[in-house]
């Protein structure tokens, strides 16, 4: 079977988490503190950044350090995983769920702007598959801007990284994410002052006051994995390119679509994403069993729209409709072996 993800662990992740198991300091250590070291410098010496033990919870604490709560409301795209709507909830904030373009599947920015009123705490914005949401048309906006970068490490847009245009950013080091710290882990990145606040509220123990605390910190252990699948990050993008430029000659002899991108981006390829076409004859279900029965996986990008989950009306969304009935997930990332690369342009060409 040609998974539609799969982690990529070289022989030096494994010595490197060795070395941590053998060394009896398996927590929070220095190797933590390299790592972020190394994260922080990959955007600037103006950042800093915070290792924690998954995506969701690096959210949350972006979230709780600008006070998000009741009465609160916090933007973000209705094409995305549950996982940012899961925060915003647990903080008993009110999610406004913007839709899409119709061609790039990213955030409609105009939408966003209309949607901004005194009661918007925060703005998320998601490079969804690794592509880049123009990020950029927001600078002026006096509301925190998070970028969800869980998807786009490595990716650039104005030669500038993902993750260094909002006034903050997270990131997902999850196993089939750009890269892994052994299954689970994330970043979040800032430029500001103040990043000490979320240090304190995950640093649990031994505290003179008591305040609620979370105990989301990631270990050394996690950390040495990730140091040595950070020194190929740019390799791996590489790498993804070009599987996708393989793809996107398949595409021109089937019915799919390739997602619009702006001339100014580099995408870090997490996901190759395409649109079935109006005039296929096609459709998803007929596509994703074309696939099954070569032993190919297939996906749609994401589980289910968000707007589906709080019972938003369809027709206030259509082109996250469309893209969720209408959009394929094709498998890339470092270990797809030539083969099996062939094997998928084959089948992409059948797609009528």
């Amino acid at each position: 079977m040609i998974r539609h993800s799969r982690p990529t662990i070289r022989k030096k992740d494994l010595e490197s988490a060795l070395k941590v198991m053998i060394s009896d300091n398996l927590a929070t250590g220095d190797i933590i503190y390299e790592f972020e070291r190394n994260f922080a410098n990959y955007f600037g010496k103006s950042y800093s950044a915070i290792f924690v033990n998954n995506g969701t919870n690096a959210l949350e604490l972006i979230l709780r350090h600008l006070n998000v709560g009741e009465g609160d409301e916090v933007i973000m795209s209705s094409f995305l995983n549950a996982s940012p709507l899961q925060v915003v909830k647990k903080l008993n904030a009110t999610p406004v769920i913007i839709d899409i373009n119709e061609d790039s599947f990213q955030i409609s920015m105009d939408n966003v702007i209309e949607s901004i009123n005194n009661k918007t705490k925060a703005i998320i914005i998601s490079h969804m598959f690794g592509n880049c949401a123009l990020i950029d048309e927001l600078t002026d906006i006096k509301v925190p801007v998070i970028e969800d970068a869980t998807h786009s490490l490595g990716g650039k847009y104005r030669d500038m990284p993902l993750g260094s245009f909002g006034d903050y950013a997270y990131f997902s080091l999850s196993a089939t994410r750009m890269i892994t710290s052994g299954g689970a882990g994330g970043v979040i990145i800032t430029k500001k002052k103040g990043m000490d606040s979320i240090r304190d509220i995950i640093h649990y123990d031994k505290k003179e006051n008591f305040i609620t605390r979370y105990n989301y910190q990631a270990t050394d252990l996690q950390a040495s994995i990730a140091i040595e699948e950070f020194k190929h990050l740019d390799r791996m993008v590489e790498v993804r390119s070009d599987i996708a430029s393989y793809y996107d000659n398949a595409i021109l002899e089937s019915k799919l679509i390739k997602l619009s991108q702006h001339d100014s981006e580099k995408p870090s390829y997490y996901r190759y994403v395409c649109m079935i076409s109006e005039d296929a004859t096609m459709n998803i279900y007929d596509i994703i069993k074309m696939f099954e029965r070569h032993n190919v996986e297939v996906a749609r990008p994401i589980f289910k729209p968000l707007h589906h989950y709080l019972k938003l009306p369809n027709e206030n969304f259509p082109n996250t409709e469309n893209a969720y009935l209408k959009s394929i997930s094709i498998p890339i990332y470092p270990t797809l072996q030539k083969s099996e690369a062939d094997l998928i342009c084959k089948l992409i060409k059948q797609i009528r």
